[in-house]
């Protein structure tokens, strides 16, 4: 019964975090990085996930890791950052974190799967042969 009900407090605290996110769609964020100023992606999957597929232009910040990564956070403060994860849970756990510091935070629509899902750029092993 505890554990039941702190996977419903986790999911509802995930979707708060992710509610407080303004969301960008696919294409708006494509349009983007074609900009003079374009944002700062950041895939909070593990490192294993990461390297078997991700947006191109993506930097790695396991969502788990930010006290390991927080110097480059620093450096990124100032910048808009676009969030994502395989489907969209972890994603909100670090943005909710990185709301808490002041960062400008942006989630992507759909997440990774969604994005491979409408076959749009991803880097992946084959790629980088």
């Amino acid at each position: 019964m505890i554990k039941q009900s702190m996977l419903l407090l986790f999911g509802l605290l995930s979707l708060l975090a992710q509610a407080a996110t303004e969301v960008i769609s696919q294409q708006a964020l494509l349009r983007n990085q074609m900009s003079a100023q374009p944002h700062v992606i950041v895939d909070v999957r593990s490192e294993k996930e990461f390297l078997a597929g991700h947006l191109k232009g993506a930097i790695n910040i396991p969502y788990d890791h930010i006290t390991k990564y927080q110097s480059l956070l620093d450096t990124l403060k100032l910048q808009t950052l676009v969030v994502y994860c395989r489907s969209g849970r972890r994603a909100a756990i670090f943005e909710q974190a990185l709301a808490q510091q002041g960062f400008s935070l942006l989630h992507l629509s759909g997440d990774y799967l969604s994005w491979q899902a409408a076959e749009l750029p991803l880097i992946t092993p084959t790629m980088s042969q």
